[in-house]
């Protein structure tokens, strides 16, 4: 009777030991991919806002007029209109993504326009071209009526994401990550359901005796903490997926050395999931010895 009661539970103690792995993985992608604020932050983190600015800074007109320091000024004044609106479409984006919300966001770019005439302006008047050099303020005026059509032509009025932009084929796309986050969620609930259920039958194979149930839960917590926390040391195989992803693409070549910082925090919530599992799983087997196993207490 008790092989048949330690086959089982061991049985039940290995279904249980890969269920809370693969929770680990479920919360891990729930707080990291799946989380806009996440996303939002790393996003603030590789600085993609100044790689925004600067790829958008070369289609300026007249941008031969306009020094390094006036750049650097026009990109700090956008960075905080750039986060706010990076922020306001990403939400709106995973709004559309995990609920039935339509996806049509409307972002106004008339701050930029402003932005970007005030200090262009300001560059050419410090810096005439030789043809405007002794020119009345009417010729200088007229100039930079032409230069200010130039950027409205560069810079359209709003941006709008919505699905007539996007497209019947990335609709469809998107469609398929919709699925994806739906199954992702129903794991999570079933990993959870499946998780107490085997803890109750590990329960009831020992008969609800507190000294081997505890040993039993406990080891296999440490082991989903031990298991969890080495999974998480591998940072330097997404990072380096993400380092080829990256070298592949003339844009992203500059986010090159944020990567591992990047890699460390994709994984951070598997790291802490084993950690917890792990002290869990230590606090419990403890507890177990604490515990008058049957025998001696028959006796």
């Amino acid at each position: 009777m008790s092989a048949v009661r330690g086959f089982f539970s061991g049985v039940f103690c290995f279904l249980l030991f890969d269920i809370l792995v693969l929770l680990g993985l479920v919360i891990t992608v729930n707080l990291t991919i799946l989380n806009p604020d996440f996303v939002v932050s790393e996003l603030d983190k590789l600085d993609v806002y100044s790689v925004v600015v600067e790829q958008a800074k070369v289609q300026l007109p007249g941008q031969e007029f306009i020094k390094p320091e006036v750049i650097d000024s026009m990109l700090a004044e956008l960075k905080p209109w750039l986060r706010e609106q990076t922020n306001t479409v990403v939400h709106a984006a995973y709004a559309y993504l995990k609920s039935e919300q339509e996806l049509n966001v409307t972002v106004l770019l008339e701050p930029v326009r402003t932005v970007v005439k005030e200090h262009v302006r300001q560059a050419i008047l410090e810096s005439l071209p030789p043809e405007l050099r002794g020119a009345p303020q009417s010729q200088i005026d007229a100039h930079m009526s032409q230069v200010y059509v130039e950027i409205d032509k560069a810079i359209p009025l709003s941006f709008e994401l919505n699905e007539a932009v996007v497209g019947s084929q990335m609709m469809a796309q998107l469609e398929q990550v919709k699925q994806a986050i739906g199954y992702v969620d129903t794991a999570y609930k079933a990993l959870i359901a499946l998780a107490v259920l085997l803890v109750l039958l590990i329960a009831l194979v020992h008969w609800w005796q507190p000294k081997p149930l505890t040993r039993s839960i406990g080891i296999v917590f440490i082991l989903v903490g031990i298991a969890c926390i080495l999974g998480s040391l591998l940072d330097f195989l997404i990072s380096q997926v993400l380092s080829g992803l990256a070298g592949g693409s003339g844009a992203l070549s500059g986010f090159q050395a944020k990567l591992p910082q990047l890699a460390s925090d994709l994984t951070a919530p598997m790291r802490m999931h084993g950690i917890g599992f792990l002290v869990a799983g230590t606090v419990v087997v403890v507890i177990s010895v604490l515990f008058r196993s049957p025998e001696t207490s028959h006796d």
